[in-house]
């Protein structure tokens, strides 16, 4: 357990398309308006992670390199709608809660940890591994949204353009990824 715990802090504090939405919603809402979004986050990969591995079985390279054509896609979605907000005040909670729980449900670490690292095997063994990720998840997104809301509030009125850049950057990446 100690070494899956310590895989799933170094997979969730590596930057990927979740946690650049957490850190500019942190840049533009603050802390406090942006904490929501790591519930989203929590619950985005209780979701994928359990749906992974219960499938994980069933998975093949067909599927799941339609899932991440699917997911390169949704984030394509994602970079332009951040492009086309405005700062913090076109960041309706809902809808960047929503963002956060769909960008997590398709992020390739969820899959990752889903077939891979979360064993096959007994349903509780399996809950319990999730739930100790799902966990993680939050204590680290807090980490992500605080070094968000840290931003210089001069840069701050850029958060969702570069967000918006980065999660580009990553639809591209998966897409390349599905295709090879």
């Amino acid at each position: 357990m100690l070494v899956f715990a310590t895989t799933a802090l170094v997979i969730l504090m590596t930057p990927g398309p979740t946690n650049t939405l957490l850190a500019a919603y942190g840049a533009a809402l603050g802390f406090r308006r942006a904490m929501p979004m790591v519930l989203a986050e929590a619950a985005g990969y209780a979701v994928a992670i359990s749906a992974f591995a219960s499938l994980a079985a069933m998975l093949t390279p067909f599927s799941l390199a339609a899932l991440k054509l699917a997911a390169a896609s949704w984030l394509l979605v994602s970079a332009r709608a951040l492009w086309r907000s405005r700062h913090a005040a076109a960041a309706i909670p809902p809808r960047a809660f929503l963002r956060v729980l769909a960008t997590t449900v398709v992020n390739p670490k969820a899959m990752l940890v889903g077939v891979m690292l979360v064993p096959r095997g007994a349903w509780l063994q399996m809950l319990e591994y999730t739930g100790l990720f799902v966990t993680l998840s939050a204590m680290a997104g807090l980490v992500w949204v605080a070094g968000g809301s840290m931003v210089p509030e001069g840069w701050r009125k850029h958060a969702y353009r570069c967000a918006a850049v980065i999660l580009g950057g990553f639809s591209v990446a998966a897409a390349a990824s599905a295709l090879q």
